[in-house]
């Protein structure tokens, strides 16, 4: 016997998803946070570059934040097109017209994921580039950019190999989905590191969960916590404030240090001179 879904399958499951609260709740709140981090990122993008601030980093750490930030941007792109497309189809079409083209699915959730791996994938050639810079510390500031390209490379091609692995069994079977899934069932950048790895976690732990449970919910609920389990957008806002804020913190730091050491007395200032000679 045939399990291909027929029209009216959709149709029935497309009332059900449309008449969800939960799922039109979540997907107005990702709609709205992603419309708020998009102009943001598209800011700090040029602020990494042009910001007085941006002179504090090494230009390989700033080739690499700028693919991390790049990834944001695509993957909030993609939600607000796919976000939209979701609320106006449930509020303005019949029920058997509002299912997504699986074409249309795979092209917006092909670059959701892909933005959300560029973003993953940062933490590990970011920890490479620490390494040689450790290793390379006496002649580090004059080395140029071929690293960071190296590494924003491993970045994009990390991202790609998982992205691929995401829609290899991906389906064209049939014309039209349901919902438009992409998948089935320094001290300044330690913060980072720590925004990343408490982020992973909590949302790793979450989808065990959200997986587990699956099965025992009904779809437009597990659809919601799907999508709110992936708050891309508001990590976007939340780790641009707090990179900023803590190099912001370091700017001041430096300037104070540097305030104190002009200000000292000179005998004490050629005194410790002496001592870095000795």
């Amino acid at each position: 016997m045939s399990t291909t879904p027929t029209i009216e399958d959709h149709c029935l499951t497309m009332e059900k998803l449309s008449g969800s609260l939960l799922l039109r709740l979540t997907l107005i709140f990702n709609l709205i946070t992603s419309i708020i981090a998009l102009p943001l990122l598209l800011a700090s993008s040029y602020a990494l570059w042009r910001a007085r601030v941006a002179k504090l980093f090494h230009i390989n750490i700033i080739i690499m934040f700028q693919v991390h930030i790049l990834g944001f941007i695509l993957h909030c792109f993609s939600r607000i097109i796919l976000h939209t497309l979701d609320l106006y189809n449930y509020a303005f079409l019949d029920y058997c017209n509002m299912t997504p083209s699986t074409i249309r699915c795979f092209v917006f959730r092909v670059q959701y994921v892909f933005g959300l791996w560029i973003v993953c994938a940062t933490t590990v050639p970011l920890v490479i580039e620490r390494y040689i810079a450790t290793v390379k510390s006496s002649n580090y500031e004059h080395i140029g950019c071929s690293l960071g390209v190296a590494m924003a490379a491993l970045q994009v091609l990390i991202a790609f190999g998982l992205t691929f692995i995401n829609f290899r069994s991906f389906s064209f079977e049939e014309p039209v989905m349901n919902y438009c899934m992409g998948i089935k069932a320094g001290a300044t950048l330690k913060r980072f590191a720590d925004l990343q790895s408490v982020f992973m976690v909590i949302h790793l732990a979450l989808f065990i969960f959200i997986l587990n449970i699956g099965e025992h919910v009904e779809k437009a609920t597990y659809i919601s916590l799907v999508e709110m389990n992936a708050p891309y957008p508001i990590y976007a806002v939340i780790s641009i404030v707090v990179l900023l804020k803590k190099a912001h913190l370091n700017k001041v730091k430096l300037k104070k240090t540097l305030e104190t050491h002009v200000n000292a007395d000179q005998n004490v200032y050629f005194e410790n001179f002496k001592k870095f000679l000795v």
